[in-house]
């Protein structure tokens, strides 16, 4: 098995565990009749800091789990693809700081479930990333996230919402922790399949480099050709 089909199906290992453990959760609350929203995360009370924890496994409904189960996905597979070394590491980072970011800005007497503000952390970090790092390749996949999941720019407003039981404050505090981490790693590389290949592309430019300037090269010999007889 060569390295970049290894890569490939080593990073669909979490996301795959992930998005299994969001749903099993939903399919045992819906067999056994008992919900366990109650336990999502209540900002600014010392009970509501287990929800740190709890609220990303909690959907209030299929349609809910639904939404956010591509997003999760994807976004997750990105991150151990761009940066497989610490990839588990970031994940952790996103799921802890984004429920903290929501039980201090969060609505007081509310209960907030729900994986959107990892989503919205993962989402915002792979998009600035791209852009602080210049890389093709993950400037390319934020690209197709913001088209895929255009909600990550409008979803942290809460003029936008479409419903007021949507939680903006968690996607605010996904998206504010998404910002932090990508300009905290910014000097953090990238997997090294992605650098390799745009270090070959360089390495083609420079190898075209002489070819293009060869008639410049050429007129600048004959002009000091020139200017030595003349001498």
């Amino acid at each position: 098995m060569n390295t970049e089909k290894k890569d490939f199906i080593n990073a669909l290992i979490v996301p795959f565990g992930f998005v299994f453990l969001l749903w099993a959760i939903k399919i045992m609350e819906t067999i056994s009749g008992i919900s366990l929203s109650a336990y999502g995360l209540e900002p600014r009370t010392l009970k509501g800091l287990s929800g740190i924890f709890t609220m990303p496994l909690l959907h209030a409904d299929f349609s809910h789990l639904v939404s956010n189960t591509l997003a999760c996905f994807v976004l997750l597979f990105g991150l151990y693809i761009f940066y497989k070394e610490f990839a588990t590491t970031l994940f952790l980072l996103f799921y802890l700081f984004s429920g903290i970011a929501a039980w201090i800005i969060g609505t007081s007497g509310s209960i907030h479930i729900g994986a959107s503000g990892l989503v919205y952390s993962l989402a915002w970090f792979h998009i600035l990333s791209g852009l602080i790092k210049r890389n093709k390749p993950q400037s390319a996949f934020g690209l197709i996230v913001i088209f895929l999941y255009g909600g990550v720019v409008w979803g942290i407003f809460p003029m936008f919402q479409s419903s007021p039981r949507i939680s903006w404050q968690g996607h605010l505090g996904g998206a504010i922790t998404g910002f932090v981490f990508a300009i905290y790693y910014r000097k953090k590389a990238i997997s090294i399949a992605h650098q390799e290949a745009e270090d070959e592309d360089e390495d083609e430019l420079l190898e075209e480099y002489p070819y293009w300037l060869e008639g410049q090269h050429e007129e600048n010999d004959e002009n000091e050709n020139q200017k030595e007889n003349k001498e």
